[in-house]
């Protein structure tokens, strides 16, 4: 069995997915994602993939600078000799400067390395990154997710979510406007026959002078939310700070786009502003770098959330399960909506959770994801972009 794998060529495919259904938040609406994928190959053929989705009001990266950044590493890419992932990931991580589109490119870096050397070797995800599982994959309970919508979507939305799939955590967009946001949950959780945990994301529309009167609205009975994600701009760990101290226990501010990166996190421990954080490896830079930010996080007191993007492909959702079985204390899980959202998915059959939240798949013995299908993705790629020396 080979001690790692070398790379021969590496190329980037940008593919626009469209949605099933349209997802609004107060910082963005979408219908489709133009997404990225790294595809990094062996001489033998053995293939490694990588995804990166660009959010510039996250992380500040476009597409554009994304694909930048891993124009600008090609050379060092092809014919790359690998043993160890995890080192060779730190390594860019040390030498690359900082820049815009840094967290996208090194994040699709990271899962087609690991992808790459463990089908290469024939060694799962844990034993890649020395990482004993915490937890079995079936034991990951997955939320449902409710976008800003009203009507014939939110009646379909209570059908699939309630009586197909029998779901009991929810996790509903807000705008920050105490009356819409109580409304809305109370309509939704008049829509379960049963208990349901709803947990409120407002992408940063809450304004601080408000927040103390929001709060306790949405705290009482018929809403009863406790968990408050993201509720003031990215930059404002201040007022999160003081609100976050004037609140009870068991309420929850939790940080999302405040934290990308390890020098974030750091920031938002200083000042006390969240007593969680919402952990998306596609913002973070990869499932190394995510796993760090993981355990600082947790060391520090904080209480975790797996998070995801709109739109991701089975090989992020495939890198957010393995990311829960190593992590093992997230208090939430979010993903693995496949083909239930998205209209195409370079890895078949789409990775999607399945009645109570909970996933079905088996995770591969080696590399990151199960065989994906890189003819359909030529097929599917709206431009093909080679690396380096080497490429399509």
């Amino acid at each position: 069995m080979p001690a790692g794998a070398r790379i021969a060529r590496a190329t980037v495919f940008l593919v626009n997915i469209p949605l099933r259904v349209a997802v609004e938040h107060a910082l963005a609406s979408r219908t489709a994602n133009m997404t990225g994928f790294l595809v990094l190959e062996s001489p033998d053929g053995t293939a490694g993939i990588g995804e990166f989705l660009a959010r510039d009001y996250v992380t500040g990266d476009t597409l554009d600078d994304c694909v930048a950044v891993l124009r600008d590493l090609g050379a060092r890419l092809t014919g790359l000799a690998v043993d160890d992932p995890v080192d060779a990931i730190r390594e860019l991580w040390a030498t690359t400067p900082e820049r815009r589109g840094r967290l996208g490119a090194l994040g699709a870096i990271d899962l087609a390395l690991v992808d790459l050397c463990g089908k290469s070797t024939g060694r799962p995800v844990s034993a890649l990154l020395d990482r004993a599982p915490r937890v079995s994959s079936d034991r990951v309970v997955f939320s449902a997710a409710y976008p800003l919508t009203h009507g014939v979507t939110l009646a379909a939305l209570h059908l699939f979510y309630r009586t197909w799939l029998r779901m009991d955590q929810l996790k509903v967009k807000g705008t920050g406007d105490v009356h819409t946001d109580q409304r809305y949950v109370r309509l939704i959780r008049r829509a379960f026959p049963y208990p349901v945990d709803i947990r409120i994301d407002l992408n940063g529309s809450l304004r601080p002078e408000a927040a103390d009167a929001y709060i306790a609205a949405m705290r009482e009975p018929g809403c009863d939310v406790r968990w408050f994600e993201q509720p003031f701009p990215k930059d404002d760990f201040d007022s999160a700070a003081r609100v976050q101290a004037r609140c009870d226990g068991d309420v929850i501010l939790c940080a999302d786009e405040s934290v990308c990166t390890i020098a974030d996190l750091d920031q938002a421990v200083r000042a006390g502003a969240f007593r969680a954080v919402n952990i998306r490896i596609a913002k973070h830079g990869g499932l190394v770098r995510a796993l760090e930010i993981h355990d600082r996080a947790t060391a520090a007191g904080l209480q975790t959330q797996l998070g995801c993007l709109v739109g991701e492909s089975s090989v992020l959702a495939y890198a957010g399960l393995h990311l829960a079985t190593l992590a093992g204390r997230f208090r939430f899980h979010e993903g693995c909506f496949g083909r239930y959202l998205i209209r195409w998915d370079v890895v078949r059959p789409s990775l999607r959770f399945g009645r109570h939240g909970r996933v079905r798949a088996v995770l591969p013995a080696g590399g990151l994801v199960p065989p994906f299908d890189l003819e359909g993705l030529r097929r599917a790629a709206a431009e093909i972009v080679p690396l380096g020396d080497g490429g399509v």
